[in-house]
């Protein structure tokens, strides 16, 4: 796979036509012909990038990730309480619902991929680990601070926390009117506080 330069208009326009294709219509519906025509490019460019639809897929999957570890970091940034910090994470996920829930649809394409694809289970579970990560890292700070306290270790507390997003973008993508009920949004951010610090 050549990895596209962000900064080549060309490049730009086959990643959002292959983001839009596959999003629309899952990976089986994705063919090389649709994502040129959505392009405009030919399909002998679209190979130079692509050589085959797993590589589109983990490079939208790639790019998507990198975009969630910068939003955990900005939280981390931007909030110094643990309300705070429930608070950004919960709205990170409900921007995502109501602004681009492709953006979910896509990684949850991706676990089904995944069973058949070495391509694509490598990137998750490279992915993954970064995400899991920078949010390892980012707890372990609040905790150095004094700002969190919790009772379980970090590397679980990330990876659980992990857990509650995904799932909860599951059941909101399954059924978009929970999205509207603020009382489990609240409840989210309420759990990822109990979680933080834990007073027992």
């Amino acid at each position: 796979m050549n990895i596209p330069n962000k900064t080549d208009p060309k490049a730009r326009r086959i990643l959002i036509a292959v983001r839009r294709i596959l999003a629309q219509n899952g990976y089986m519906g994705t063919t090389i012909n649709l994502v040129s025509t959505e392009a405009g490019v030919s399909r002998g460019l679209l190979h130079y990038y692509f050589k085959t639809k797993e590589e589109m897929l983990a490079r939208v999957i790639k790019e998507n990730m990198e975009i969630s570890i910068s939003m955990i970091n900005n939280v981390f940034d931007q909030h110094h309480t643990p309300e705070g910090y429930a608070g950004g994470i919960v709205n990170m996920l409900r921007d995502i619902m109501e602004t681009d829930p492709d953006f979910l649809n896509l990684f949850f394409e991706g676990f089904a991929v995944a069973r058949q694809s070495h391509v694509v289970n490598a990137e998750l579970t490279s992915l993954y680990g970064q995400f899991r990560k920078a949010l390892e890292i980012g707890l372990g700070d609040a905790q150095a601070k004094g700002i969190i306290h919790p009772s379980l270790p970090l590397e679980s507390l990330a990876a659980i926390i992990t857990g509650l997003v995904d799932g909860m973008g599951l059941q909101l993508l399954t059924e978009p009117v929970l999205c509207e009920n603020q009382i489990i949004w609240d409840s989210i951010e309420t759990s990822i506080v109990d979680l933080l610090c834990d007073n027992r």
